[in-house]
């Protein structure tokens, strides 16, 4: 376990209140091509309308005919304006959780956001608009930016807001994010910027393993936190899934069984099953673990499934108080990702 000597910021966990959530509102002049909108658009009509309740969104367009396209299809879902603001803007994808700031506050308890190096999980997609999105939101929003020259995509890492972190080895201690750095150097840089010392690392798959997988198993499709002390993870009930799946699904179970927090104590573990069919627009299950925890709702990622209501029945039991909205997203999810995905936290 690393010391809190080097601490400099603090990323709170997603269930603590947020100021806001950024959203890159999807368009056709992406690498994806013509089409591309219309495909995911309800899915991001539906997360703005569920958000704007308990806090503001902050929604990144590229141009000023999409910021009026978006402002028109807003009004006519009945969502309240002014709780949303626009950040016109380049983009090459949607998927700011990875490639957006993560926001952290510093010694002093004031906002800042910290830029990591984002290269396109290993230079497989267009990605130099992208990369730029939290100098831009600095800029714009003058919130304090701090570079940090390790690369990471938030959607690899979890936190619990108490000092331990879970991530999957496969996608950051990895010759192609981080070449020259050791392990202990990761952590390190962690600790400095994120106020974690405590590391709970799973083995992940790489993505040359399994054709699927372009993130090289970020966390966030396979184990999250709940709360404090109590993990979610994926697993499939029937054992269906493909070998090197059901053998990643035991070696992180083992892993997780035998993390500890930081006053040395082991996590409670409930299991979340996948789908129970392959999810056809992906060619794979789907994982109900990428869901977005806002103020007021959690959104999970559902798929016409036949374990659609039990997950959302598990999920809606670690989260009282919180509504629990079910979002269909098999036509995202075919472009390899779901809700946790296209969604990032500005805490208060």
């Amino acid at each position: 376990m690393a010391t809190t000597d080097n601490i400099e910021f603090f990323m709170p966990a997603e269930w603590e209140e947020h100021e806001g959530t950024w959203l890159q509102w999807p368009h056709d002049k992406t690498h994806r091509g013509e089409g591309y909108k219309a495909k995911l658009h309800d899915i991001w009509i539906t997360m703005a309308k569920e958000l704007h309740y308990g806090e503001y969104l902050h929604i990144v367009v590229c141009n000023e005919v999409e910021k009026e396209y978006v402002q028109s299809k807003l009004y006519e879902a009945k969502v309240n304006l002014e709780k949303i603001d626009f950040l016109i803007l380049e983009t090459d994808d949607i998927w700011i959780r990875d490639n957006g700031p993560i926001f952290v506050k510093n010694r002093e308890g004031n906002l800042s956001l910290t830029h990591w190096i984002f290269n396109g999980w290993r230079n497989k997609y267009p990605y130099t608009n992208d990369a730029l999105v939290p100098y831009q939101i600095s800029k714009k929003y003058m919130i304090p930016k701090v570079e940090v020259s390790v690369c990471l995509e938030g959607g690899g890492i979890e936190v619990n807001g108490k000092g331990t972190l879970m991530a999957a080895k496969t996608s950051i201690i990895n010759e192609n994010r981080n070449p020259t750095l050791s392990q202990e150097e990761i952590e390190s840089t962690l600790t400095k910027y994120l106020g974690v010392t405590n590391f709970i690392w799973i083995t992940g798959i790489r993505g040359e393993d399994n054709d699927n997988e372009d993130t090289d198993f970020h966390i966030d499709g396979a184990a999250r936190f709940s709360n404090e002390n109590t993990i979610l993870y994926e697993y499939d009930p029937f054992g269906e899934s493909e070998a090197y799946l059901l053998k990643a699904h035991e070696q992180h179970y083992q892993e997780l069984q035998q993390a500890r927090n930081t006053d040395g104590m082991p996590f409670q573990l409930i299991p979340v099953p996948l789908t129970r069919k392959v999810v056809k627009e992906a060619g794979c299950k789907g994982s109900y673990l990428n869901f977005y925890i806002g103020n007021e709702v959690v959104l999970v990622p559902i798929y016409h499934d036949e374990h659609d209501k039990l997950a959302l029945q598990i999920i809606e039991g670690q989260f009282p108080g919180r509504r629990i909205v079910g979002i269909h997203v098999s036509e995202l999810y075919a472009y390899g990702g779901m809700i946790h995905c296209v969604t990032q936290q500005q805490i208060k």
